[in-house]
């Protein structure tokens, strides 16, 4: 599928571009395919290791020449049902699957409409997709102004990226909590074996979507709990306005008695200039007003012990 990369602001007359501009936004535009690949296929924006093969094919954009018009890049993307066919025929418990039509760049356009959009809702980005589209500040900030991707097959799949929209997205960014540890117990009632995706129902009906962690559970050890009550310990990522995304989930065991208390859906914890502001409206009883503010002193540890025994 051809897409036309038009590039506004450059430094260089129309219809050129340096070298070490075109370098940063190849790397770029990489990047954020990337991300938005395997969020749309995995759940997940990023991943440790080698590139898998489907991925190296479907990021395997060949460029087509640039041609004047401010300065346009024309590159080929190769279409998803030619590099990742048995991928993208899986059904997704959360997500809607690519089609073999779609291209990286496709899910890149769809995440890109929807945090420009500021759509706290949508599966289409995640941080790490927020990340990536972060990096184009530093291209913009040396080499241009604003960069405009389209296909003349595809218009529906158009979206233009300057400081404006990078704007939006770094509000949104500030918007979503970073991932906290947290455990929580309800009926483990759906899996995806395949995508190592499961759905934990809480006791008042919320459910809460989670995958299981490959450096400490496999998709075999979903299998056991399925239908039945667990506790489950791993780190939860949210959305912006601190919705819950999906638990990762490094541990899962049978519910025991007393872990009811963790049936309920899990709240990111305040930022720390919420707490500063607590403490600052705290107003300490007559017996911690003489220390408040004065603890640690030069007291040594046999002093304070001393002080301390009746």
């Amino acid at each position: 599928m051809k897409y036309n990369l038009k590039i506004t602001g450059l430094d260089s007359p129309d219809g050129t571009i340096s070298i070490r501009a075109l370098q940063e936004l190849v790397e770029v535009m990489l990047d954020c395919s990337e991300r938005g690949l395997r969020l749309a296929v995995q759940g997940e924006s990023k991943k440790r290791g080698r590139l898998p093969a489907w991925l190296t094919k479907s990021l395997d954009f060949i460029v087509m020449g640039i041609e004047e018009g401010s300065t346009t890049v024309v590159v080929d993307a190769p279409l998803l049902g030619e590099t990742a066919t048995a991928l993208i025929h899986q059904p997704d418990l959360w997500y809607t699957t690519p089609t073999a039509e779609d291209t990286a760049l496709s899910l890149l356009s769809r995440s890109v409409r929807d945090t420009v959009s500021e759509n706290a809702d949508s599966n289409a980005y995640d941080t790490g997709v927020l990340d990536g589209l972060l990096r184009f500040e530093g291209f913009f900030r040396k080499f241009a102004k604003g960069l405009t991707v389209e296909s003349p097959q595809r218009p529906q799949e158009r979206f233009s990226l300057g400081c404006g929209e990078l704007q939006r997205v770094r509000r949104l960014k500030a918007d979503t909590p970073e991932p906290a540890a947290f455990v929580l117990s309800g009926e483990f009632d759906m899996i995806q074996h395949s995508n190592r995706k499961f759905q934990l129902r809480l006791s008042n009906g919320q459910t809460v979507p989670g995958t299981v962690n490959p450096e400490h559970l496999g998709p075999e050890d979903m299998r056991q709990f399925w239908g039945k009550k667990v506790t489950i310990k791993g780190t939860v990522h949210f959305r912006p306005g601190r919705q819950v995304r999906l638990i990762e989930a490094e541990v899962i065991k049978p519910v025991e008695e007393g872990e009811e208390v963790f049936e309920r859906m899990p709240t990111p914890p305040k930022p720390m200039a919420l707490f500063e502001s607590d403490l600052q409206r705290f107003n300490p009883a007559p017996a911690l007003r003489d220390i408040w503010g004065k603890w640690p002193g030069d007291e040594s540890i046999e002093e304070l012990l001393a002080a301390l025994t009746p």
